[in-house]
C-alpha cells in the first residue's frame, strides 16, 4: 500500500480565475507524523507545483474531526474560512464541514 496519494484525477484541479483547490490529501496511519514528514512532502510540492502554475488562492474542505490536519494546515499558513467565502466553482464534497484558504508565496 502506498503511504501517500491523491484521489483525484488531477492532483490540484484549476477551479478558475487563478484557483485551485486541493482534494483528499491523504497518508496512511503508519506513516503518518512530523517524524515522517510524508504530508509535508506532499504539501511542499504542491506549493511548488501552485507557484509554477501562478496560482493565487488555494482552497480546501476537511471534516470538523480531522483535528490532526487542521493543526497540520494551520501551520502551514492555511487559514480557516467561512463556507461563504468559497468561490462558487469550489467542489465542495458532503462530508466537508470545515474551509480553509491561503495564497500560495
Amino acid at each position: 500500500m502506498p503511504a501517500a496519494g491523491w484521489s483525484a484525477r488531477s492532483r490540484f484541479p484549476d477551479i478558475g480565475a487563478g484557483q485551485a483547490a486541493l482534494r483528499k490529501m491523504f497518508v496512511v496511519a503508519s506513516h503518518r507524523g512530523r517524524a515522517a514528514g510524508v504530508a509535508q512532502a506532499l504539501l511542499d510540492r504542491l506549493m511548488a507545483e501552485a507557484r509554477d502554475r501562478d496560482v493565487t488562492q488555494i482552497w480546501l474542505g476537511t471534516t470538523d474531526r480531522l483535528l490532526a490536519a487542521h493543526r497540520f494546515y494551520e501551520r502551514n499558513g492555511f487559514a480557516l474560512v467561512q463556507p461563504e467565502a468559497l468561490p462558487d466553482s469550489f467542489p465542495k464534497m458532503a462530508g466537508d464541514t470545515r474551509f480553509y484558504g491561503m495564497a500560495p508565496g
